[in-house]
C-alpha cells in the first residue's frame, strides 16, 4: 500500500491495540462491515486493510481533533526539498570561490574545500555499502535520519499534548517514525544530495560571473614544492578535466614562471574551464545521479510501503474465506493438558499466530519418547505450525525436551514452523505465595538457557488466565 495508507493503517492500529476510547470494538467491526462491502471480501488483503483504514481514519478525527494534528504534524512537508535546495543554490552563488585578491592560487584551486568535502562523503557512504547486512540492519540509518525519527516522535507529542488519547497517539507517531524509517532517510538523501549538486552550480555561475567583471591572474608559490611536484599535483587533480576539455596543463619550465615570486601569473581563463570542470565530473555528476537514485527508492517506497500484513492483528481484520485455515499441530510432551485449558491454548495460539487456525492436541509424548515421533503424522503443508508443549513446573534437561525440541526440527519440512510454548498454570498454583516470583523467574530463566543454547526461544502462556496481548507481541511466535 502506499505511504499514506499505510500511516493510516498504522493510527487505526494504535487505537485498537490494544482498543482505546474514543474508538470501540463496535466501531472495528463497523469498519471492517463496511471496508469488505466497498473493496469487496475478496479482495487483496492490503486494499481491504487501507480501505478499513481510511474509514476508520475519518471517524477517529470526528470524534478526536488532535488525530487530524497529529497526521498533519507526521506528513512529509513537501516543500522543503525545494526550498533547500534553492537556498544552497544561493549560499553558493553568495560564496567567494576565489577570494577578493583576484588571484588563483593553483596548489590551493577555487573549490577545492567542495571538492576534498565530496571525496569524503562519497567514501563514507561506500563504507555504509560494505558494511555487514546484520550490522545495516541494527543501523536506525545514520544522524541524520534517526533525527527526523525523533523530529517525528516529537511532532506527534507537541500535536497531542493535551489530547485524551494523547499516549495513544504519541505510540502511533513513533510506529510511523519506524516503519517510513526508510522512506523518508531516502527523501533525505534525494534533498541532501541536490543541494549539494545546487550548491556546486551556484558556486561555479558565481565564479564565472566574477570573471566577466574581473581579470583573474593564476600563478603558485611554495616554501617545499618544487615545479615537477606541482605538475605532478596537477596532473592528478586535473587531469582527466585536461584530457576532456583539450586545453593543456603547463609543463614543469612554464609553472616555474609562473610563480607569483618572480611575475604576475597568467590570465586564470584555462584555470577557470578546468576547475569547473572537475568540479562537474566529481560533484554534479555523481550528486546527480545519487540524487536521482534516492528519489527513485522514495517514490516506489512512498508507493508501496511494505507492512508486516502477515501479523496476527492484520490477519484477524480480513474476513475468512474457504480452504484458508491454518495447520496447527500441538505436541505435549510428559505433560498431560487439561481439557478445560484447551480452550485458553486456542485463545493463546490464535492471538500469537493468527486467526483461522485448524489446532489439533495429540496425546502427550512421554518422558523420553523422542523416537514415537516418527510414527506421527505431522502437518506437511507449508506455513503450518508445529507447537511443543511443556509444563513450567518441570526442570528443562536438554538430553529429555531438548532431544525432543531438536527431533521436532530435524523432522520439519520446509516452510513449517516450530514453536515452543512453556505453560506456567501449574507452577502459579503451586507456588503461589512469598517467594513465587523468584521461583518463577528462575525456572524461566532455565528454560531460556536451555532452548537458547538450541537456537529457540520459548514462549511462556499461564493458561489459566492467558495475556492475549502479550502473546499478540511475542517475537517468540512472530518469528
Amino acid at each position: 500500500m502506499n505511504a499514506d495508507d499505510a500511516r493510516r493503517v498504522l493510527l487505526v492500529r494504535s487505537f485498537e491495540a490494544p482498543m482505546t476510547p474514543p474508538w470501540t470494538a463496535a466501531d472495528a467491526t463497523w469498519a471492517s462491515e463496511q471496508a469488505a462491502r466497498a473493496a469487496g471480501e475478496r479482495a487483496e488483503a492490503a486494499l481491504l486493510i487501507a480501505q478499513r483504514a481510511g474509514l476508520a481514519t475519518a471517524r477517529l478525527i470526528e470524534r478526536e481533533p488532535a488525530v487530524r494534528a497529529v497526521l498533519a504534524a507526521t506528513t512529509w512537508p513537501g516543500w522543503l526539498g525545494s526550498a533547500v535546495v534553492a537556498l544552497a543554490l544561493l549560499a553558493g552563488a553568495a560564496s567567494d570561490a576565489i577570494g577578493p585578491s583576484q588571484r588563483i592560487n593553483i596548489l590551493a584551486p577555487p573549490l577545492l574545500a567542495l571538492l576534498v568535502w565530496n571525496l569524503a562523503v562519497y567514501a563514507a557512504l561506500a563504507l555504509h555499502r560494505l558494511r555487514p547486512a546484520g550490522a545495516t540492519r541494527v543501523d536506525a540509518g545514520g544522524p541524520i535520519r534517526r533525527a527526523l525519527t525523533r523530529w517525528l516522535e516529537r511532532a506527534g507529542t507537541r500535536a497531542t499534548r493535551s489530547a485524551p488519547a494523547a499516549p495513544t497517539l504519541r505510540r502511533f507517531a513513533s510506529a510511523w517514525a519506524e516503519a517510513s524509517a526508510a522512506l523518508h532517510g531516502a527523501r533525505i538523501a534525494t534533498v541532501l544530495h541536490a543541494a549539494a549538486a545546487a550548491f556546486a552550480v551556484g558556486a561555479l555561475a558565481a565564479l564565472y560571473l566574477r570573471g566577466i567583471a574581473f581579470e583573474y591572474r593564476a600563478g603558485w608559490d611554495s616554501t617545499f614544492l618544487t615545479a615537477q611536484h606541482v605538475q605532478q599535483w596537477l596532473g592528478l587533480v586535473l587531469g582527466p578535466a585536461s584530457a576532456l576539455s583539450g586545453l593543456a596543463l603547463p609543463d614543469a619550465a612554464q609553472l616555474a614562471s609562473l610563480r607569483f615570486s618572480v611575475g604576475p601569473g597568467e590570465n586564470a581563463a584555462r584555470w577557470i574551464h578546468l576547475h569547473a570542470l572537475t568540479i562537474a565530473l566529481a560533484v554534479l555528476l555523481p550528486r546527480t545521479a545519487l540524487a536521482l537514485s534516492a528519489a527513485w527508492r522514495a517514490r516506489r517506497l512512498a508507493r508501496h510501503l511494505p507492512l508486516p500484513l502477515d501479523e496476527p492483528y492484520y490477519q484477524r481484520l480480513l474476513p475468512a474465506r474457504d480452504g484458508e485455515r491454518r495447520a496447527v499441530q500441538v505436541l505435549p510432551y510428559s505433560y498431560a493438558l487439561p481439557p478445560a485449558l484447551q480452550p485458553a491454548l486456542r485463545a493463546a495460539l490464535e492471538s500469537g499466530l493468527g486467526p483461522r487456525l485448524d489446532v489439533r492436541v495429540n496425546d502427550s509424548v512421554p518422558l523420553g519418547g523422542e523416537d514415537e515421533l516418527a510414527t506421527l503424522s505431522l502437518p506437511p503443508s507449508p506455513g503450518s505450525v508445529v507447537v511443543a508443549l511443556f509444563a513450567l513446573t518441570a526442570t528443562p534437561e536438554r538430553e529429555t525436551h531438548g532431544a525432543f525440541v531438536q527431533a521436532l526440527a530435524a523432522r520439519a519440512p520446509a516452510g513449517q514452523r516450530l514453536v515452543v510454548l512453556v505453560d506456567e498454570s501449574g507452577f502459579r498454583a503451586r507456588f503461589g505465595g512469598i517467594d513465587g516470583a523468584a521461583r518463577h523467574e528462575q525456572r524461566r530463566a532455565a528454560w531460556r538457557q536451555m532452548l537458547g543454547e538450541l537456537g529457540r526461544t520459548p514462549v511462556f502462556v499461564d493458561l489459566s488466565a492467558p495475556d492475549l496481548q502479550a502473546l499478540e507481541a511475542d517475537k517468540g511466535l512472530q518469528a
